[in-house]
């Protein structure tokens, strides 16, 4: 193993590359003093020049190999120590290698004048030694410290000769860190906007700068960060769905989903917008539900609101007017004044406060108003009509606009209800009596006691409803003879008599409209009459046109009226075959085109039809040219004389 001196000798002849040479120590000679002495001989001069040359020589070696450089220039005073002693102890002090050592040798050689004999090896040595402190504070950029990387250039001595190199190189170290910065900024600006694949994009250009902690770590910060705000914005898009769905179910879901974006996100300031959102839709909600009185769901959704809403207490408040509303909803004095009990505790910073106070007003009113009802009830419950009457004028007492005033008519209508149908069902059980005997006059005078009831009154519909049952036996009983003989006319097809008798029957009597069913059909059967007998006349004429037309009249005959429908059918297929032999004759006769116009008059439907379309086919054929006669070369042509 060696030991630290000879490391140091070691270092001193391997790991200085950079460095110049070691220099000599100077030699200094005093110059001999003048003094007047005899003149030895030339032997003695001799001899004592080999002595002094020699003792010269001696001494310098002595000194030389006695010099130890480390030690020597631990004790250095600067001041006074030659240049090469200088430069050699600030040789030996940078092979330390480390930030201290470097200065250290810079300031031991950097006071002499530019033209110093040594000068240019002390500039050489200096920039060697401003590189390698300079490498020290690049591993620091590279690391990401950029300020400590230019605090450690910055060491270097400002009037030192390669101050130039650490002015560039820490411009050089700013222009990078400025690059990454203004990336980073970028792709923060682009996650925040949500666009994650210029995101992306720009974070592949921090790989490319010329720093390891931009181009390795940041980049891979920026690469998690792009996957960490894809994830979350996967999770705040569910959040948003639910939210547009609408709903107290929706929304509070919404909530939930957005509540699981950390606070370091990208997505956290979207997804306290949503639960912001969210949650003024809820207190909108909620306040609905008060209007409306919805005192179960308002009860059931303050125990379900999440603490994060930062809602307590206006759910303590929601919870108090829930369960003061049920307890008034009961409807008794005693549950009226436990919701006033109850809902006093609501201070005025409320946000409910005015309506738990239109609420106290109500049911204070609402307490008068119940001890009328439950008065009311109370006589109603006697069930006789004075009974009733005293009861309908007790809850008269309860004024319009009173809260319960709706019910108190309620009340008063049954009441009224039962009156009437007390009073009125004497009457109309008469009438059935009188009815009950079917007879005409009976019947009549049973109608005229129900047309007693008025309208308005309880039972009117239902003696309405009699009278118009009574009545249709009557009106029966007068018009079926009427409506016999309307039938007898029409089953002999004597049509016009059938309707005109049938028209005795007015509208609005029983048998109205069964007879009109009835004359619907004959006037059916008149217009096919018509029109079979228009077809006739126009086949009379015997021509094409004629028949044709004819032809026509008889597809026109209802349906319905199926004695003439059938008639007019046979009677139109014979009139098409007429059109089809008159279309022959013309193509044998006149011209074909011709017999192919007559020939396509023929309606289809009609027993002709497809005859004469073969026909017209066959025509078609006889109409084309015949295709030439193609000879060929190989043919012999004879010569008649032959």
């Amino acid at each position: 193993m060696k030991t630290s001196s000879d490391q140091q000798q070691s270092s001193q002849q391997t790991a200085r590359p950079k460095s110049v040479e070691l220099v000599e120590v100077d030699k200094e000679e005093a110059p001999p003093k003048q003094r007047t002495i005899p003149l030895p001989s030339w032997h003695f001069l001799g001899l004592v020049l080999i002595l002094l040359s020699g003792g010269v020589g001696f001494a310098a070696t002595s000194i030389l190999l006695s010099f130890n450089g480390s030690s020597n220039c631990n004790a250095l005073y600067v001041p006074l120590a030659s240049a090469t002693t200088r430069l050699y102890c600030a040789q030996v002090e940078a092979e330390q290698q480390t930030l201290g050592s470097y200065l250290k040798a810079i300031r031991m050689v950097d006071g002499f004048p530019q033209d110093h004999p040594l000068r240019p090896d002390i500039d050489r040595n200096i920039e060697v030694w401003t590189s390698d402190i300079l490498e020290l504070a690049e591993v620091q950029f590279q690391e990401g410290n950029l300020d400590e990387a230019i605090a450690i250039a910055e060491e270097v001595p400002v009037r030192s000769t390669a101050r130039i190199l650490v002015e560039e190189r820490i411009e050089d170290w700013r222009l990078v860190w400025r690059d990454g910065e203004r990336i980073f900024a970028k792709l923060d600006r682009e996650i925040n906007d949500g666009d994650l694949s210029a995101a992306l994009r720009t974070a592949v250009e921090l790989s490319y700068l010329e720093n390891i902690y931009w181009s390795t770590v940041k980049y891979e910060e920026a690469r998690n960060q792009i996957q960490l705000a894809r994830k979350e914005n996967e999770e705040l898009d569910v959040a948003y769905v639910s939210h547009r769905r609408g709903g107290i179910e929706n929304w509070l879901q919404a909530i939930e989903q957005a509540s699981k974006i950390s606070e370091d996100s990208y997505a956290y300031p979207q997804a306290q917008k949503l639960i912001d959102d969210s949650r003024e839709n809820i207190i909108r909600y909620i306040e609905d539900l008060v209007d409306q009185q919805q005192w179960d769901q308002l009860m059931s959704l303050s125990d379900r609101l999440p603490g994060r809403l930062n809602l307590d207490n206006m759910v303590v408040d929601w919870k108090i007017l829930a369960q003061a509303g049920l307890s008034a909803r009961r409807g008794s004095v005693i549950d009226l004044e436990t919701a006033l009990v109850q809902i006093q505790s609501i201070q005025p910073s409320s946000s409910v406060y005015d309506q738990s106070q239109t609420l106290m007003n109500r049911w204070q009113s609402e307490i008068a108003d119940v001890t009328l009802l439950e008065q009311g009830d109370a006589i109603a419950a006697g069930g006789t009509i004075t009974d009733l009457q005293r009861a309908i004028a007790k809850l008269n007492l309860i004024e319009e606009g009173n809260p319960r005033y709706g019910e108190a008519r309620r009340k008063v209508a049954q009441w009224r209800e039962k009156i009437e149908i007390s009073e009125d069902r004497p009457t109309l059980q008469y009438a059935r009596d009188l009815a009950s005997s079917r007879g005409t006059n009976a019947l009549n005078e049973a109608i005229v006691q129900a047309r007693k009831i008025q309208p308005g009154r309880a039972l009117y519909d239902e003696a309405q409803s009699a009278i118009r049952e009574w009545q249709g036996t009557i009106e029966r009983r007068e018009d079926q003879p009427i409506y016999d003989q309307a039938i007898a006319l029409g089953n002999n097809q004597r049509y016009s008599e059938a309707i005109t008798v049938a028209n005795q029957i007015t509208a609005g009597r029983a048998l109205y409209p069964k007879m009109q069913e009835k004359v619907g059909g004959w006037r059916r059967e008149l217009t096919a009459a018509t029109k079979l007998r228009d077809a006739y006349n126009a086949a009379s004429r015997e021509t094409i046109s004629g028949l044709v037309e004819a032809i026509r009249l008889t597809q026109e005959i209802p349906s319905s009226a199926s004695a003439a429908r059938s008639e007019g059918r046979e009677a139109a297929n014979q009139w098409s075959y007429g059109i089809l032999n008159e279309a022959q004759r013309q193509a044998n006769t006149a011209s074909i085109p011709e017999a192919i116009a007559t020939a396509e008059l023929i309606p289809s439907g009609t027993a002709a039809y497809s005859s004469a379309q073969v026909q017209i086919e066959a025509w078609e054929r006889l109409m084309r040219p015949a295709p030439p006669v193609e000879t060929s070369e190989n043919d012999v042509f004879l010569d008649p004389q032959i």
